[in-house]
């Protein structure tokens, strides 16, 4: 946005009006033209020159300009006033000259303070948090760069940026911007604010920011406004502000409209929708009190539809002037990695990171060694979704003035967490008396008024569907952490919420977080004292998420008192390299069968019986199956029987460079292989001479293979060896055949 000098007059008129609550306005007296003359009354006058130069002589023809008008007006018995004001602050000798004549000369902002002093406004306002865009460590400002994001359309198929959204409020638009918990909200009004306290010239308004959630209790606009400024220490301005509302000298920027009042649990709709118009009465009077245009933000799931949020805040009639947009969920790849790079940091985002703003938000006020390590690390995940959320915590109870502790808030979390495995919805389906109850069940008392505060606005919540004031989880991986959290906590406390069967359990990432939690606080042992007093509850994919965490540890060996699990989940039994004795696991379903290397046989008192098996690793189909694994369905094989995936498996050298040699004999066709292309290494292991020489040696002496001379030396397959070829491939680490374990010791030393 350029100045222009049109903009400068109009801007010094409009302070003029303010402050002497008349018409300003250019004109001619006497054959003299003024920039701006207030006709204060029929006995006192006003007379404006405004000028961009920065020149002594022509501020000393201004002051005689009006010296000449007002010799005219005190011949008449007006008393007349005269100002000359700058774009820039005047020099000692312009200043001094005015003076000599009784005639004021000052800057734009000299001007501009007589009647609202925004620059001491804008000091204080920029030390006061912008919503929920603060550090959530410190509660201060997030005085991070601010990455650009297109805001969409809710009715048509366009976006727009910050700029173009202060665009339409400057031509008198409402714009009402919706979006989830973290997706940026608060950052969009703060940048909008920055932009237009540049521009105020042009914009002929101020602006005002204002924090909805600070104002529960005004019912008006006289309080929102009062209790604004009292709280960033200005109450001496309320009443100069309010004429700045009146005059249409205000852009309005109100933050959180969800904020302002507490969503009552009435069963009758209609009801509800009563409360909810009354809670933003306050936020209502201001925008119809409001002559430019406003910005409204808030989650869009407090109210039921968009009818009723326009009805709520006054602006059903002015649909035409209104825009609904919405925050995006998350940053595209691009924008995540320059919020990346503005941290001065150089990584590759991992797959598994959100990009939601919130995250990032979050992350970055990490250091950044951390943000490097879990970056690298294969399990960094685990390390960042904790720590992630004991940051959204402290940043909640900063937002209620830490009369909840984080530590508090991280607990009612985590039981609404355990309340949603009863859900038909995986993410839950929680009900306004639930979050009550299990608010009440972990402070100890009903909700107060911070309670209810905290409540209304419950991080990590968002609303089912518009007609319900049920709540979800909005995060997969959140609620996957945090019901992790909560069943080993209860396990450590050896607490036993009834026997009902939970209908959603540990997805993997919660599995492995739990594992590094019982790990990293030395808890193993307390997994088999619950399962020793528990082992006959009725809630078995408790018991099966137990042992699916205890398979995860290291390669020693796990031996349960005789336990039976029936009917259970298990995300992940891990029996790579390790043996689990004494158990029997039937008419369940495990998600991940890891059985690469595993050394258990029948003699562990290990059975799997009629279970479903979402996928298997170790083995490629049934044939290899070993015999404690009976009348059990597998959905997908993890197939290890092509170059990328022997690669990446745990299979010795010589197992792999064999896997090659009767891939390219046996199952490739043509009825032989010359010798040369089975000398070339193969499914990631370097070429090995010697190796291979040993594995060629043992095919031959055991006539798996025939050796011919025919240009050249070939090697053809003895195809009624084939299927034991095929069955080796299959059981792979589980295979007992003479031939695999003959070339299995090959490569130990």
């Amino acid at each position: 946005m350029g100045k222009s000098w049109q903009d400068l007059e109009t801007y010094v008129r409009n302070l003029a009006e303010l402050r002497w609550k008349k018409i300003c306005s250019p004109k001619n007296i006497s054959g003299v033209n003024f920039d701006g003359v207030v006709e204060v009354s029929s006995e006192e006058v006003v007379l404006i020159e405004i000028t961009k130069e920065k020149n002594l002589n022509k501020i000393r023809n201004d002051i005689n300009k009006i010296n000449m008008s007002r010799m005219q007006y005190l011949s008449n018995g007006i008393l007349c006033r005269g100002f000359v004001i700058l774009e820039q602050e005047p020099t000692v000798d312009m200043k001094n000259s005015g003076k000599d004549n009784k005639i004021t000369v000052c800057s734009i902002k000299e001007f501009e303070k007589e009647f609202y002093n925004f620059e001491q406004y804008h000091n204080l306002r920029e030390k006061y948090p912008f919503g929920s865009a603060v550090n959530s460590q410190t509660g201060e400002n997030d005085i991070r760069g601010y990455i650009e994001v297109n805001y969409r359309d809710l009715d048509e198929d366009k976006s727009y940026t910050i700029s173009k959204i202060v665009n339409l409020l400057l031509s008198g638009h409402h714009v009402i911007l919706t979006g989830d918990y973290g997706a940026g909200k608060s950052r969009c009004v703060r940048e909008i604010y920055h932009y237009l306290s540049n521009n105020i010239q042009i914009a002929s308004a101020y602006p005002l920011a204002i924090n909805l959630k600070d104002h529960w209790s005004s019912s008006n606009s006289i309080g929102i406004i009062a209790e604004h400024l009292g709280s960033i220490g200005l109450s001496t301005s309320i009443d100069n502000t309010i004429q700045l509302l009146n005059s249409g000298n205000l852009i309005l920027l109100l933050d959180g409209f969800d904020e302002v009042g507490t969503q009552i649990h009435d069963p009758s709709i209609e009801d509800r929708k009563n409360v909810r118009k009354k809670a933003v009465a306050g936020v209502r009077d201001l925008i119809q009190k409001s002559k430019r245009g406003v910005l409204i933000t808030g989650r869009s799931h407090f109210f039921d539809s968009q009818l009723e949020m326009l009805d709520s805040l006054g602006l059903s009639s002015k649909q035409d002037k209104t825009l609904l947009l919405s925050v995006p969920d998350s940053f595209s790849l691009s924008e995540a990695k320059k919020y990346i790079k503005s941290l001065g940091l150089t990584l590759e985002i991992p797959e598994w990171l959100p990009k939601k703003p919130l995250v990032f938000q979050i992350l970055v006020e990490l250091n950044k060694s951390d943000i490097q390590r879990i970056f690298a690390k294969d399990f960094g995940q685990y390390e960042f979704w904790n720590a992630f959320i004991f940051a959204v915590c402290h940043r909640e109870s900063l937002g209620v003035k830490e009369t909840i502790s984080p530590q508090t808030i991280f607990s009612i979390l985590n039981e609404l967490a355990e309340k949603t495995r009863y859900s038909q919805e995986f993410l839950g389906r929680l009900s306004p008396s639930d979050i009550d109850a299990v608010y009440e069940k972990t402070v100890g008392s009903v909700p107060d008024e911070n309670g209810r505060q905290l409540l209304s606005r419950m991080c990590m919540l968002g609303r089912i569907d518009p007609s319900s004031p049920d709540r979800q989880f909005v995060d997969i991986n959140v609620l996957d952490i945090l019901r992790a959290n909560s069943l080993i906590t209860n396990m450590v406390s050896m607490r036993n919420d009834g026997d009902q069967q939970w209908r959603h359990s540990l997805r993997d990432l919660g599995t492995i977080h739990a594992a590094h939690l019982l790990n990293y606080h030395d808890l193993i042992q307390q997994c088999f004292v619950f399962l020793e007093k528990f082992g006959n509850i009725k809630n078995t994919k408790r018991l099966g998420e137990i042992i699916s965490i205890l398979s995860l540890f290291g390669n020693d060996n796990i031996e349960f008192k005789p336990l039976i699990i029936d009917s259970s989940y298990l995300p992940i039994l891990n029996l790579t390299k390790k043996s689990i004795s004494n158990l029997t696991i039937k008419n369940s379903e495990i998600g991940l069968l890891l059985l690469d290397g595993t050394p258990i046989t029948k003699n562990n008192n290990l059975l799997l019986l009629e279970c479903i098996l979402e996928k298997v690793t170790g083995i490629t189909s049934p044939n290899g199956f070993p015999e404690w694994i009976q009348g059990c369905d597998t959905i997908s094989f993890d197939v290890v029987n092509n170059a990328t995936r022997i690669k990446e498996s745990f299979l010795l050298p010589s197992q792999k460079l064999f896997l090659s040699i009767i891939q390219k004999i046996f199952f490739q066709p043509g009825k032989g292989r010359d010798e040369k292309t089975l000398y070339r290494g193969g499914y990631g292991q370097k070429y090995d001479a010697k190796l291979i020489d040993s594995i060629l040696k043992i095919l031959l002496q055991e006539k798996i293979i025939e050796k011919v001379e025919y240009n050249g030396v070939l090697y053809k397959p003895v195809r009624k060896y084939r299927y034991r070829m095929e069955k080796i491939r299959s059981e792979l680490t589980l295979s007992d055949d003479s031939i695999w374990l003959s070339i299995s010791n090959l490569s130990k030393p």
